[in-house]
């Protein structure tokens, strides 16, 4: 096996793992017209933030970009699940909260988050998991900073545009 191909099949391996990780998340999670992926939102709101928290600190945490999560935050209003508060010093800023229907209905899916947790974390022991903590570290360290990079080229091609 060449190098190059080696390093493909590593890419593709990662993007079937995230496609099976989002697999799971809707067969155990989906709830009451909720796809996994929204009920794992609220476990993470409800796990790290039950007193809330900001649009663009979350975008930050969780690494996507502003208009997907208000995408998604707007659904979970809709369903009634958060809702935001406006900070009075500065309108832009919006704190997302979770509501009290999300508050009565979250132990449940915090337990079912956590079930399916520890059944896919099951195959890896303590060790491998702090390994593959630090790979993905040095991995989205990696991508973090071509991001920048291409960032930093488009700015300076940018620059040159008549």
């Amino acid at each position: 096996m060449t190098e190059g191909f080696r390093r493909e099949e590593l890419l593709f391996m990662m993007k079937k793992i995230s496609l099976n990780l989002t697999a799971q998340l809707e067969l155990n999670l989906k709830n009451k017209g909720m796809t996994g992926s929204q009920v794992y939102f609220l476990v993470y709101i409800l796990r790290h933030h039950p007193d809330g928290t900001y649009l663009t600190e979350l975008c930050r945490e969780i690494g996507v970009s502003k208009a997907t999560l208000s995408a998604l935050i707007k659904k979970l209003r809709e369903k009634e699940y958060l809702y935001f508060l406006t900070d009075p010093d500065d309108v832009r800023k919006k704190k997302v909260l979770p509501t009290a229907k999300l508050l009565a209905e979250g132990d449940e899916f915090v337990r079912k988050a956590d079930q399916m947790e520890e059944e896919i974390c099951s195959a890896l022991d303590r060790k491998e998991k702090a390994q593959l903590w630090d790979l993905e570290q040095k991995l989205m360290r990696q991508l973090a900073g071509m991001e920048h990079s291409e960032n930093d080229e488009k700015n300076r091609q940018e620059v040159y545009l008549p």
